[in-house]
């Protein structure tokens, strides 16, 4: 017995599937499936156990419709790039954004916004009227004055404690509502050009142009219209020169692990038979470490790994997943819909920017073909599907 040798390549699966558990990070995950056959098949077994008993989902892709009927599609990137059918009221079948906990976001001629849960009966929830002076209306129509809406947690589970911000006007203004309140709250008039909103440990923080981040505090209890707004701190002072690059579109998102990131997408732009075409080139991402009890920001690092995790970004709340969950994915990579529009922009091209970037390598590829019956219509966009939802497929 002393000599005896280990037999590592036939352990029976439960030992080895407690030693995938350990390997919480995702290139070692790949090495353990590429020892041999057997060790392949219990790596491809464990992951779809990971899968079936996760509550973390993958988005899909909302597709548009030429149609005006109610009937939409969602393209999945788990599912074999499978089709499913969703239905949407019209309101919500020409532009609108997706908010979280499988909740889209649409706003109607008085500026009312409304959430609607697709995957919950389409329940809905009608929030106040956004106030917009006329000289801060788009000149696109009213359905671009709104930019995007954020969720805190889900209002089915939570009807009395979720807090909704969007980013309103063309000079991109922030205002969040509770429940119980008659109107919107609206935060401070010098604060604009904001670009993404998230919740992270108990403050609201938002990024805007040249790298600007504040922070706020809308977990007070019991709020009434007198109260104005929030005491604002700011996070990252603007920065005019560091990113010139990259000021159009910043996000921000928390890691599978916890952890805060912003993100800087690249453009670039072709004239082509006198038609500007803007196209993604580059993103940069940024590990920001904050502290625990006052928020301040400690540390500011650019990265190339993010965990192994898959972010989107879009008209969505950006969101971020681990490759555990879509292994079909490249880990640490963005995958980005379309969501720039600037008066006749997508004509003739339409929302076609469209694909992933590697963070690690730079490399870019598509995840979905763009359809050329789509040129003139909203672009697409990420939608959250909410746990034990049934699709149909299309």
């Amino acid at each position: 017995m002393k000599n005896a040798k280990a037999d590592w390549k036939n352990l029976p699966t439960l030992p080895l599937f407690l030693i995938l558990e350990k390997l919480d990070v995702p290139n070692n995950l790949v090495r353990f499936g590429v020892v041999c056959k057997y060790w392949h098949s219990v790596f491809n077994n464990f992951l779809d156990s990971k899968r079936r008993s996760s509550l973390t989902l993958v988005p899909m892709l909302l597709i548009p419709s030429k149609k005006r009927n109610i009937g939409r599609k969602l393209y999945s990137l788990q599912a074999k790039a499978k089709i499913y059918s969703i239905g949407l009221p019209e309101s919500h079948t020409k532009r609108s954004f997706s908010c979280c906990y499988g909740w889209l976001a649409a706003v109607d001629k008085k500026l009312v916004i409304t959430l609607l849960n697709p995957f919950k009966g389409g329940i809905t929830i009608d929030l106040p009227e956004i106030e917009i002076e006329t000289y801060q209306r788009s000149s696109l129509g009213y359905q671009h004055d709104i930019k995007k809406v954020f969720l805190s947690i889900d209002p089915l589970l939570h009807p009395d404690d979720y807090i909704v911000v969007t980013i309103y006007s063309i000079y991109s203004k922030l205002a969040f509502y509770k429940p119980g309140q008659r109107s919107w709250i609206y935060l401070d008039k010098n604060i604009m050009l904001i670009h993404d909103v998230i919740f992270y440990k108990n403050l609201v923080y938002a990024i805007g142009s040249w790298n600007k981040i504040i922070s706020f505090d809308v977990s007070i209890d019991n709020l009434d219209d007198t109260w104005k707004s929030p005491n604002l701190k700011t996070v990252i002072s603007a920065q005019y020169q560091r990113l010139k690059d990259y000021i159009y579109r910043a996000h921000l998102f928390e890691s599978s692990k916890g952890d805060l990131f912003s993100i800087y997408r690249e453009w670039g732009a072709v004239d082509d038979n006198d038609h500007l075409v803007r196209f993604t080139k580059n993103f940069k991402v940024y590990k920001l470490v904050l502290d625990d009890q006052s928020g301040e920001l400690l540390e500011e690092k650019e990265v190339k790994n993010i965990n192994g995790d898959i972010v989107f970004v879009g008209n969505n709340q950006t969101l971020a997943v681990s490759a555990l969950d879509f292994p079909e994915a490249q880990p640490n990579s963005i995958y980005f819909t379309d969501d720039y529009f600037i008066g006749s922009y997508y004509k003739p091209y339409g929302p076609r920017d469209i694909g992933f970037f590697n963070l690690q390598n730079g490399s870019m590829g598509k995840h979905y073909q763009f359809e050329p019956q789509h040129t003139f219509l909203s672009p697409y966009i990420w939608i959250l599907p909410s746990v034990k939802c049934k699709l149909g497929s299309a």
